[in-house]
């Protein structure tokens, strides 16, 4: 199984997200995602990609996301990302051959 990993550390915003799935997952393969290396930050968009790759057996691994506070939505960004779990989280349910694991890991 391949593992795609988002460090939160690594990122600015959400937007840093889109860029690398679409990377990970060589969006550029597919001849309908050839001009949309961000997938226009839209959840949809990564819903409709996802299923493009929905026979891939791969594990997304998050690390560093507080799903509790992402869900409280204090910042624009929170409520980008609680999108973006939301489609993760309903995209392996509905392949269960792709799994999703969410790593907290404190800071030094």
């Amino acid at each position: 199984m391949k593992e795609i990993i988002f460090d939160k550390q690594m990122y600015e915003s959400y937007k840093d997200f889109y860029v690398q799935i679409y990377k990970d997952l060589d969006g550029k393969s597919f001849g309908d995602w050839k001009a949309y290396e961000n997938l226009n930050y839209n959840a949809d968009m990564l819903d409709e990609f996802l299923w493009y790759n929905n026979d891939k057996n791969i594990k997304y691994v998050f690390i560093n996301f507080d799903l509790e506070i992402i869900k409280q939505e204090k910042t624009f960004d929170d409520y980008k990302w609680r999108i973006i779990f939301d489609v993760i989280q309903d995209f392996v349910k509905q392949y269960p051959n792709n799994t999703m694991e969410i790593i907290n890991k404190k800071s030094s």
